[in-house]
């Protein structure tokens, strides 16, 4: 099934303009920035990655990134010339009670906006679909009683109704936005995918993603040293969870990812295109970063007490850009959001023999 969205893979050769700039070693601006909105959740997902950054469940869940410094953040990042960005992040955003605010500021700096989500306390209206450009929801159960196994919640129901809710609105007033579910795959839900992806064809929303768990190298998440024999158990049924793809539903497995983790590039250079915020209103290089043992060497800068266009422009900025490109990708973990970014700029550094060639 072909994937309209690239999203196993990357878009920079529309871009390529920062792309030339930066094989001049000029200074860019990044193209898109994952933005957290809280440090802690509602739920708990039993593959969550946000617990290895920081997330501490409902014990964060006032731990927000602050108003004011939010919206100067979005007004800063659309005059600085970032692209996207996309509300993600180690928790759940909508813990944050600036969300919708923020969503139609974001887009008013000319920044393309979207929302992951649970979907729990998220209230669809026009006003803020007509503002994103997609809104995804994370889900990996199909049924009530999965639900409470793999997330933690009993709240399934609220959830598939903030979905339909979303499809219905967007179907009503014809909104461009476009409406998704992701499943994160693990061994305990992988007999989720073909029902879920029939559910998401029911509901009428855009498309179902796929994706690998990530993990750390020391499987913390106990998924990593598992990879390998779990994918040889994985190909039938997400190939069946593929064929319930229809003519305006996808199911995109990020195949990519999930048959492939070995890395084709030596250093991490995909940092000045694509940067991470956490909950709390700090900007990384990359969102293992996020821990405070590691703010010494890796944070780049507070945007609760600088602006974004302070911090790009700053020494120290540029010193963690350097930093992560001389570390090597010995320690990153797996699931890597940079990663097809970082394999295609590792080949545009080291030009084979004979380009002339095709």
């Amino acid at each position: 099934m072909a994937d309209k969205y690239l999203m196993d893979s990357h878009k920079l050769l529309w871009h390529l303009k920062r792309v030339n700039d930066w094989l001049d070693c000029k200074r860019i601006v990044p193209i898109h920035i994952d933005v957290g909105l809280a440090k802690g959740c509602n739920i708990k997902c039993h593959y969550c990655f946000g617990v290895l950054q920081g997330n501490e469940y409902l014990k964060g869940k006032s731990n927000y990134f602050p108003r004011e410094a939010l919206l100067n953040y979005l007004k800063s990042a659309g005059k600085m010339g970032v692209k996207s960005m996309g509300f993600i992040g180690e928790g759940e955003p909508t813990l944050n009670p600036a969300l919708n605010e923020a969503i139609i500021q974001g887009s008013k700096s000319g920044i393309d906006i979207a929302l992951a989500t649970n979907g729990i306390l998220f209230n669809p209206s026009k006003e803020v679909l007509e503002n994103l450009k997609w809104i995804r929801y994370n889900i990996s159960a199909a049924s009530d009683n999965s639900y409470r196994n793999l997330h933690g919640s009993k709240e399934f129901n609220k959830a598939i109704n903030s979905i339909t809710q979303s499809v219905e609105i967007k179907k009503k007033h014809n909104l461009e936005v476009t409406v998704g579910l992701q499943m994160v795959l693990t061994p305990k839900d992988v007999d989720e995918a073909v029902p879920l992806a029939k559910l998401g064809k029911q509901f009428g929303v855009d498309y179902l993603v796929i994706k690998q768990c990530s993990d750390t190298l020391e499987s913390k998440l106990g998924v990593y040293d598992k990879l390998e024999e779990n994918r040889r158990k994985y190909n039938k049924v997400l190939k069946e969870a593929e064929s319930i793809s229809s003519e305006n539903y996808d199911v995109i497995v990020k195949w990519n990812k999930i048959t492939d983790t070995k890395q084709d590039y030596g250093r991490c250079l995909g940092v000045p295109f694509l940067l991470y915020s956490s909950g709390d209103g700090k900007l990384f290089p990359c969102g293992m970063f996020f821990n405070e043992e590691y703010w010494d060497a890796f944070l780049m800068g507070d945007l609760t007490k600088q602006s974004f266009g302070e911090i790009i422009k700053s020494k120290r900025y540029w010193e963690v850009v350097k930093r992560v490109e001389n570390m090597g990708t010995a320690k990153c973990y797996t699931g890597c959001r940079t990663n097809a970014i970082n394999s295609f700029l590792w080949k545009l550094k080291h030009k084979p023999k004979h380009v002339n060639f095709i």
